[in-house]
C-alpha cells in the first residue's frame, strides 16, 4: 500500500472514531437528561421552601 493511502486510512480512522465518541458522549447525556430535569425542579421547590420559611420567621 502506498504511504499516502495509509497516512489517510488512519485519519479517516481517526475522524471516525472521534464521530463515534461524540455520538456515544450525547447517548450518555440524553439518556440522564429525565434525572437531572427532576432533580433541578426539587432543588426549585426546596430553594423556594427555604425563603418562605426565611420570610416568615423575620415577619413573625
Amino acid at each position: 500500500m502506498d504511504i499516502n493511502t495509509e497516512k489517510r486510512l488512519d485519519e479517516i480512522e481517526r475522524k471516525l472514531d472521534d464521530l463515534h465518541n461524540k455520538i456515544s458522549n450525547q447517548e450518555n447525556r440524553t439518556k440522564y437528561k429525565p434525572i437531572f430535569t427532576v432533580v433541578l425542579i426539587l432543588s426549585a421547590i426546596l430553594i423556594f421552601f427555604v425563603l418562605i420559611g426565611v420570610v416568615s420567621f423575620f415577619t413573625g
